[in-house]
């Protein structure tokens, strides 16, 4: 559906809203996506009225669960976002039968869970301070600074994929809208936990939002060597076929395939004899990370390892989990990892963001696939109208084919209240909307689909140059001379 006509789907149904009563906060469940929590929860600056009072955001110190209070269409609005796995954001807004599916308890998963809004301090959340945001104003048509009143040390969910939020800590509510990595039928995904079957979801409208782009990030003790074993320095590439070979376990030792592991976390000592073990920080089943990694890379060899292989195989609930095992934080002192995640968690921001986002992976770092890489942080200009395109050239370019559509998902008959809906529809609008998500405060992790020159008819494809011959001025002006760098010798 395009922006327009969600934008008039919004107009449409705020008319209605109008008529609502200011008594008392209307609340918006949604959850899903954790590799697209971040995109996510930046876009109710642009939805919320920041002229209508101060804008208010709690946040778990993992980043899985958020609390946005404000004002939309003179309602006061309080958004709530529970990130786990991406059929979270499907399955159960198709649901309509208010049971526990409805409450993100299905095909053996647990109770999602929402911070407390009418006492953050249940949920472990602190005390708020003023912090300044930048971004998109739809309504004014221009890019605004705003201060909002923010806290981000809220108590962090169970990490299990099978483990209920608990109460009191955490508010279990009905999901009145979702988000995926990937469409629901890219799931099937199997781990020790159990399975996702790729379902039907007759209740649901899918809307594509923006292009989520993700990262293979190595463990910095995985060193190059020569033939006599020196350490020439960190894997800066994989092709995908030693992708495949790794997460498949056809490959279970770093020597076989030419690197090794180092006995400290840095990578800076010698290396030693071995075993130079191969680790994997994975996700479980109804991941979209994990679908998506099953859709785009692995597509030639055996599917991705799925049985519990204890300090060698790691699973997680959600994207934390994975940027914890990647950063020894989980499966301590075992080394040689080497895991998949979204771009925002796999390095710093690049030189044009400001203020600078640290890195969330210090022991870790992204690596290019065939050369490339979706988004390249090292980009040292600082002029972001330069520099954006730059960081994001290979996903702009087709050069690369590991990233999805973001998906968000609706109820096709409405969740029932005119204010919710209204807000749903705005967000949904302002989600897709190109200068919306080129200017949110993290932008240089996703990307605009209209800004993507080979596009992706679905989730397994690779991108299609179809474009060119009505954008060949586009592919000329960003695409040439830009060629794979593999490993230097």
């Amino acid at each position: 559906m395009k922006t327009t006509q969600f934008a008039a789907i919004a107009a449409a149904v705020l008319g209605v809203a109008g008529m609502a009563s200011n008594a008392e906060a209307v609340d918006v469940f949604a959850g899903g996506s954790s590799a697209g929590r971040q995109f996510i929860n930046e876009v109710p600056l642009s939805v919320c009225d920041h002229t209508a009072g101060t804008i208010t955001h709690y946040q778990s110190a993992n980043n899985n669960t958020h609390l946005w209070k404000c004002k939309f269409n003179g309602q006061d609005v309080n958004f709530h976002y529970s990130a786990r796995g991406s059929s979270d954001g499907v399955y159960p807004v198709d649901d309509l039968t208010g049971g526990d599916r409805s409450k993100g308890k299905y095909n053996g998963k647990g109770f999602l869970g929402y911070i407390d809004v009418n006492n953050p301090v249940t949920s472990g959340c602190g005390a708020l301070a003023p912090v300044n945001k930048t971004f998109f104003d739809v309504d004014t048509n221009s890019t605004v600074t705003i201060s909002i009143q923010e806290n981000k040390t809220c108590t962090n969910p169970p990490s299990g994929v099978t483990t209920d939020y608990p109460i009191p800590t955490f508010v279990r509510q009905p999901m009145h809208f979702g988000f995926s990595d990937v469409q629901f039928t890219s799931f099937g995904q199997t781990s020790p936990a159990g399975t996702e079957p790729a379902d039907p979801a007759p209740n649901v409208t899918e809307n594509k939002l923006m292009v989520l782009p993700f990262s293979i990030v190595v463990q910095n003790n995985v060193r190059r060597v020569d033939a006599a074993g020196n350490n020439l320095g960190p894997v800066l590439n994989l092709t995908q076929t030693e992708i495949e070979q790794i997460f498949s376990r056809q490959a279970r030792d770093w020597r076989e395939l030419g690197y090794a592991v180092t006995n400290d976390l840095a990578g800076t000592q010698a290396v030693p004899s071995g075993p130079h073990t191969i680790r994997l920080c994975m996700r479980e089943f109804g991941s979209g990370s994990k679908a998506t990694f099953d859709q785009v890379l692995m597509k030639e060899e055996a599917g991705e390892w799925n049985s519990p292989t204890t300090n060698i195989a790691f699973y997680f609930a959600s994207s934390s989990g994975v940027r914890d095992c990647l950063n020894d934080v989980q499966g301590t002192g075992f080394f040689g990892k080497i895991g998949y995640i979204d771009s925002f968690e796999s390095s710093a921001s690049p030189a044009y963001i400001t203020p600078a986002v640290a890195n969330p992976m210090p022991n870790a770092h992204p690596i290019n696939i065939n050369g490339f890489r979706g988004v390249d942080a090292t980009v040292a200009d600082a002029n972001k109208a330069t520099a954006r395109p730059k960081v994001l050239q290979a996903l702009r370019c087709g050069k690369t084919e590991f990233w999805v559509n973001l998906e968000g998902y609706t109820k096709t008959a409405g969740t029932g209240d005119t204010t919710r809906d209204a807000f749903i529809a705005r967000f949904m609008s302002d989600a897709a909307n190109k200068t919306v998500v080129e200017n949110l405060p993290a932008n240089w992790a996703f990307e605009a689909t209209e800004n993507i020159l080979a596009t992706k008819p679905a989730d397994n494809a690779a991108p299609d140059h179809a474009t060119y011959t009505t954008r060949s001025g586009e592919y000329d002006s960003q695409c040439r001379g830009f060629y794979a760098s593999p490993n230097p010798m």
